[in-house]
């Protein structure tokens, strides 16, 4: 009897985007952004039971027909915002560079490179509007092909409006998968969309995707707030608290708006979990779906504005720290933690910057090596094993937290020293680098 295993992806939701195994993924806005509306509350009034009445939000729409108040709310969100919703192309082109064998002539080499020609890479995905010049805010990996390589040609199509109109990067942040780009569209009207708070966001909330899954000209899917808190952290992303929702999104729907029932952006659909795809790459629902939180994006949105791109050096050094070296305890033979009474998991403090939240808070470096198999194992200094109460495992797991404590704000450190478990209080900032 065979077994059949089916693979659990992660699958960023680019037309043609890479598949990525789940396991192993280890600044205020404008005012014209920012609505004031509850983000609970229903935007339609009309009334629940006047199946007769004509009066609605949407001209010549007869509410009546739609029996429950959820239906008249997301009818009148999709009205209100699918004007908002773009459909992304990107393409990159290539001059094939196959070397042709020494030993020809040159005409004859030349004769097979035209032939080859150039190779032409594309994708596809979606995008919302963020202010009326025409600023659209994406996924990273729609604006880019070829291992991070930005499309040399974008162009952006709006439901319902046959102009297809070009675009290009304005900003963009790998590490966090956001970009920012800019619709050339002189003398369009554009309809922004309000960015929400994504802090406040609960499980159960209604939520409500929009995009181009597959390609297909907008289309709208309706769940609710599944959790939130997700992490993606790890070598190749920073981001963590991301939103899960059970909204269908699929391939194309990458940086389409998640909104909640007031119709505000409160995360970018960005991923989904699936089976069976590691082979094809291309992802199927499966009823878990990941969006960035809005408010992660509008801490780095100043930033894309003025046209930087956001790596991990660059992101982290805008972000409160500790400023302190560590190592992971995984790393230590068994032997070094029994002799030092050492735990299993935790971080060894190998470095203290001078002047650092570290430093103010009286935490001590390992003050020597340890000479084990060739090898200088750092001892003697202090172990976090925990921030906030939740257990440190890794280099990711005290920097999520610290990360997302606002400047100035203490942090308690569960710390190991000299084989005793004290606490210690600690205010990461933001350090500058001389």
């Amino acid at each position: 009897m065979n077994n059949r295993f089916a693979a659990v992806v992660l699958v960023f939701l680019a037309l043609g985007g890479a598949a990525m195994v789940y396991q192993s993924f280890d600044p205020p806005v404008s005012k014209a952004q920012t609505s004031t509306a509850p983000s609970n509350s229903a935007t339609v009034n009309a009334s629940a039971s006047g199946s007769s009445s004509n009066t609605s939000a949407i001209p010549g729409f007869n509410y009546g027909h739609a029996k429950l108040e959820n239906e008249r709310n997301t009818i009148e969100i999709v009205d209100r915002l699918d004007q908002s919703i773009g459909s992304i192309k990107a393409k990159a082109t290539q001059q094939s560079d196959t070397p042709c064998d020494p030993s020809f002539s040159q005409i004859y080499c030349e004769f097979i490179r035209q032939q080859q020609g150039s190779q032409v890479a594309q994708g596809s995905g979606s995008g919302f509007v963020i202010d009326d010049t025409g600023l659209m805010l994406t996924n990273n990996h729609v604006v880019t092909l070829d291992s991070d390589t930005v499309a040399q040609t974008l162009s952006v199509k709006f439901h319902n409006d046959p102009k297809t109109y070009s675009a290009k990067v304005v900003g963009r942040s790998p590490i966090y998968d956001v970009a920012l780009i800019k619709i050339d569209a002189p003398g369009k009207k554009f309809s922004a969309m309000n960015l929400g708070d994504s802090d406040t966001i609960k499980v159960g909330q209604k939520a409500i995707a929009m995009g181009n899954p597959f390609g297909l000209d907008f289309s709208v899917s309706e769940g609710i707030i599944s959790a939130t808190g997700r992490d993606f952290s790890g070598s190749s992303n920073l981001a963590s608290n991301v939103i899960q929702t059970d909204a269908a999104v699929n391939p194309g729907n990458s940086g389409g708006p998640l909104v909640n029932s007031s119709g505000e952006v409160v995360g970018i659909n960005t991923a989904i979990i699936s089976p069976g795809t590691a082979g094809s790459g291309q992802g199927q629902f499966a009823g878990i779906a990941f969006a960035l939180p809005i408010n992660l994006v509008k801490s780095i949105l100043s930033d894309l504005k003025n046209g930087k791109t956001l790596d991990s050096s660059n992101v982290t050094a805008s972000r409160p720290r500790l400023g302190i070296g560590s190592l992971d305890l995984a790393a230590y033979p068994n032997a070094i933690l029994d002799q030092f009474k050492l735990p299993a998991n935790g971080m060894m403090i190998t470095q203290i910057e001078p002047g650092s939240p570290a430093e103010k808070a009286g935490l001590k470096a390992a003050d020597k090596n340890i000479d084990y198999n060739g090898e200088k194992i750092p001892v003697g200094g202090d172990v976090i094993t925990a921030v906030n109460g939740t257990a440190v495992q890794s280099v990711d797991d005290l920097r999520r937290v610290v990360f997302d404590a606002k400047d100035g704000e203490a942090v308690t450190l569960s710390v190991r020293r000299d084989g005793k478990d004290i606490e210690v209080k600690a205010v990461p900032r933001v350090l500058t680098t001389k």
